[in-house]
């Protein structure tokens, strides 16, 4: 029950979270500012939800990480259910650093309670149904918010924060109050597991984002520059994006039956070869849509597996190493994708492209140096 609970808040959180990118045009003018300007918003907010997690986990390994799962998601709601009530884009700007602070906390806190609660034969599986409802989240919150906006204005988004107020009851009321039974975690216990396999698990998953990344993100470029229809390019969007999203569920679940290593070696041994064809075969081609699923299904799919390694190996730590291995690891990603763009306009698409994918060779060889945990982490 309570993992699927935690599920239902991840997809509320990250519904929230999603409603700031397409509302950007419609606060410009709200605001009165450059686009520029307020597109800060989003780096404001981007930045306290991913490179805070580490420390957000920190606080969920010393305090009871029931109340603040139950926070995150609330102050994600306020962020963005009042974007039609922020007087001007400084107040905004701090409301929304505030709620992607309370996603950070979250997405930590709830990820260590699924750890903790789900059944340890299992316990792939329910990170992966953990992860999938965040996905569920963003892909619907463009689509709500803009609809809510279209019909009510800015100020109608207000009424959709019971939606978070609801599962965060409902934690709150069906599971019990967390009391650690070790010492709590300290700023040194951070740089004790970032030494040892947790650094290896978070760089192999911060180069596999950033190869994502760079990928998902060209897209649109380079179809534009072959002259291909918007439509096509949304199609690979679409396709890239529900791919991850499935292979990130099933990879988790293999890893309760296949172990977590082989899953996760396993699947990047087989992406290199399946990313290097998406950049050889023409994207007109017919089989180039099943090409990029697949590619994206196995890009995506040690990310649970990377967090149910890191859980098991520091089960002491378990809301810091799930904040390193999730938020931390996009927001690494995210900053390193700031040479991108410079090195596709010198270079070219397929071949920056080419140069990135590199990276998920020293990451497929840093996989291979992980070991298992030495005992399965017991329910608490």
């Amino acid at each position: 029950m309570l993992p699927f609970l935690l599920s239902w808040l991840h997809a509320t959180n990250d519904l929230f979270g999603a409603f700031l990118t397409p509302l950007l045009p419609k606060l410009q003018a709200a605001f009165g500012v450059s686009y520029g300007a307020v597109s800060t918003l989003v780096a404001l907010q981007s930045l306290t939800g991913s490179l805070l997690q580490p420390l957000a986990g920190l606080v969920a390994d010393r305090y009871d990480r029931r109340l603040l799962a139950a926070l995150g998601p609330l102050l994600m709601a306020l962020g963005g259910g009042l974007l039609g009530f922020f007087p001007n884009l400084w107040v905004a700007g701090a409301m929304l650093a505030l709620s992607g602070l309370g996603s950070a906390l979250f997405h930590s806190a709830g990820a260590a309670l699924v750890g903790q609660y789900a059944d340890p034969a299992r316990r792939g599986f329910w990170m992966s149904f953990f992860g999938t409802g965040g996905y569920i989240g963003l892909a619907l919150g463009p689509v709500v918010s803009l609809a809510v906006v279209n019909q009510g204005g800015l100020k109608a988004l207000a009424w959709l924060i019971p939606l978070a107020l609801a599962p965060a009851l409902l934690l709150l009321r069906q599971a019990p109050p967390t009391r650690l039974q070790t010492r709590p975690s300290t700023l040194r216990d951070v740089g004790r597991v970032f030494r040892g396999q947790v650094a290896r698990l978070w760089a192999v998953s911060t180069l596999r984002s950033v190869v994502f990344l760079s990928f998902s993100t060209t897209i649109p470029f380079w179809f534009h520059q072959r002259g291909l229809p918007d439509a096509q390019v949304a199609l690979a969007l679409s396709v890239y994006s529900i791919s991850a999203t499935v292979g990130a569920f099933l990879g988790g679940t293999l890893s309760d039956r296949l172990g977590r290593r082989q899953v996760l070696v396993g699947t990047m041994a087989f992406a290199i070869p399946l990313y290097l064809a998406l950049l050889l075969v023409p994207p007109e081609n017919p089989l180039y849509v099943g090409l990029l699923a697949l590619t994206g299904a196995l890009m995506n799919a040690g990310v649970p597996v990377a967090v149910a390694m890191a859980q098991e190996h520091e089960p002491a730590q378990m809301a810091t190493v799930s904040g390193l291995l999730m938020g931390f690891t996009w927001g690494f990603a995210g900053l390193l994708y700031g040479v991108v763009g410079p090195m596709v306009e010198r270079f070219g698409v397929v071949e920056s492209l080419s140069l990135l994918g590199l990276l998920l060779i020293p990451a497929l060889t840093l996989s291979l140096s992980v070991r298992e945990a030495k005992a399965p982490l017991q329910r608490a």
